[in-house]
């Protein structure tokens, strides 16, 4: 097994795609399972309303809610050669009822919708083109030399207002290539252009990359050592797209995330209460305004004096806390109150600290400072919804004081278990589980087809117990099954 790999669980209904170093889950992205992926989508839209006091615009592109469009994001206001455009109004770039094509660059989260772009761009593995990005970028990864003279090479290349941003797996390609793929990228651009004339808004125009795709290409930048997948037809496409990496295809009929215990791990970061390996803690509460987080010596109560014990405990809870933020995709505001330090030295320290372990994160975070009361404030960039809201909603036994696995996430887990099973000789299984996932895996044929794919027949029974999402209650056959079933209702 390589040191680093990505674990890509595709077999199934929902895409799940971890990175594990030496066993431990590095990074997880989960696809989101209340709607389709619309990052990199784009959209004939209709500006619905300007927001001049924030120099913004909402745009209608169909979705149940309007995107999010900042001014600095218009190619009007990109391509205009007026030397005070930053003193012009919002009239002067963009007006209610015009249309517009825009790229979804961020999804909704929670009462906000998508952010929008006009600067359109196509993404591959070495290039991102930009029809009106106005630039030529090199990645920093490759030597000056070699930047410098790819740098060169698209400044030549460039039209007009267009723009290339060369990644670093540009080393293996030729410049022939590259030309190839321009011209491509260039004839793919104008006919969006055309595809929109007597368009009428709203409209999607052209869909952008899947979660696979996209997901794949973030983690191999990341650096690893090789892929495992249970997909057998995404294990084929990947041999073809990366030809020098290392994938192998899982073959076993335990879900591929149990097998290498990102399971496991998964359930981990929807808890509370995370231990370090002193003896000390940390309490992680999720709510709508921002992300509370509590440190506690615990167990741990040190060899020396009580002074070292605290900071040690500190700067500990900083470095989990700056993995599970990761993790857990926290953004936001997130406030940590860690152990009391009446020496402002050690406050220095470890506020010092988490500002090193944050600059290692890909995501924007800011480490604002102690407030008087010994809070250290932090600033997160919310780039999608956290573990915890995407996994579970509020229980409804205690009227939402707590949380339990959501509908969706429940018929996914059950889908998952009836897929470990299905080389199994027994032809039924009963599963015990609550209404609303029966109802789940019962919308739109999704029971009905995991059935005929696993050559199984399954029972769903109704369960009041809501600590559980569901219960794998017998494997046998028809007979047994109804029987069993008859016998419990």
């Amino acid at each position: 097994m390589y040191v680093k790999a990505c674990i890509i669980n595709a077999a199934t209904s929902s895409k799940r795609i971890a990175v594990i170093n030496d066993k431990a889950l590095e990074k997880i992205y989960l696809e989101e399972q209340s709607e389709n992926q619309i990052i990199g989508d784009i959209y004939w839209g209709k500006v619905v309303k300007v927001l001049p006091h924030i120099e913004a615009a909402f745009i209608d592109i169909g979705l149940s809610m309007n995107g999010f469009i900042h001014r600095n994001e218009l190619v009007s206001y990109q391509q205009s050669e007026n030397p005070h455009k930053d003193q012009q109004p919002m009239s002067a770039f963009i007006r209610e009822g015009e249309k517009v094509l825009v790229q979804v660059v961020k999804e909704g989260i929670g009462t906000k919708g998508p952010k929008l772009t006009g600067i359109i761009e196509f993404s591959s593995d070495e290039l991102v083109y930009l029809p009106h990005g106005n630039y030529v970028a090199v990645s920093k990864k490759i030597d000056e030399p070699k930047r410098q003279q790819w740098k060169q090479f698209g400044e030549r290349l460039k039209q007009g207002m267009e723009g290339f941003l060369f990644r670093t797996a540009i080393e293996e390609k030729s410049e022939a290539a590259f030309q190839h793929k321009i011209k491509e990228l260039q004839k793919r651009y104008e006919r969006l252009e055309r595809q929109t004339q007597g368009m009428k808004a709203p409209a999607l125009v052209s869909k952008g990359q899947d979660f696979l795709e996209t997901r794949v290409q973030a983690v191999l930048q990341q650096g690893i050592d090789g892929i495992v997948v249970d997909d057998f037809d995404l294990y084929q496409h990947l041999q073809t797209t990366y030809p020098n990496l290392s994938i192998e295809y899982y073959k076993g009929n335990e879900n591929i995330f149990s097998f290498y215990d990102v399971e496991r791990q998964i359930e981990k970061l929807l808890k509370r209460i995370v231990w370090l390996k002193s003896g000390g803690y940390i309490v992680i509460d999720e709510t709508e305004a921002m992300t509370v987080v509590d440190v506690n010596t615990g167990k741990f109560s040190g060899k020396d004096n009580i002074r070292k014990t605290m900071l040690q405990t500190n700067m500990e809870a900083a470095y989990e806390l700056s993995k599970q933020m990761q993790l857990r995709h926290l953004g936001g505001m997130i406030l940590i109150d860690f152990i009391n330090m009446s020496h402002k030295e050690d406050r220095t320290e470890v506020e010092r600290y988490m500002k090193k372990l944050c600059e290692q994160d890909e995501v924007r975070t800011n480490v604002v400072g102690f407030t008087e009361l010994g809070i250290l404030q932090l600033t997160r960039k919310k780039v999608r919804n956290s573990i915890g809201s995407t996994l579970t909603m509020p229980c409804e036994v205690c009227e939402g004081t707590g949380k339990m696995i959501d509908s969706k996430t429940a018929a996914f887990q059950i889908e998952r278990v009836i897929w470990e099973h299905r080389g199994a000789e027994e032809e039924a299984i009963w599963i015990e589980t609550r209404s609303d996932v029966i109802n789940e895996m019962k919308a739109q044929g999704f029971l009905k087809a995991l059935e005929k794919m696993v050559k199984k027949t399954v029972y769903l029974t109704p369960s009041d117990d809501y600590t559980n999402a569901f219960i794998l209650r017998q494997l046998g056959s028809n007979e047994q099954i109804q029987k069993r079933v008859s016998a419990s209702i």
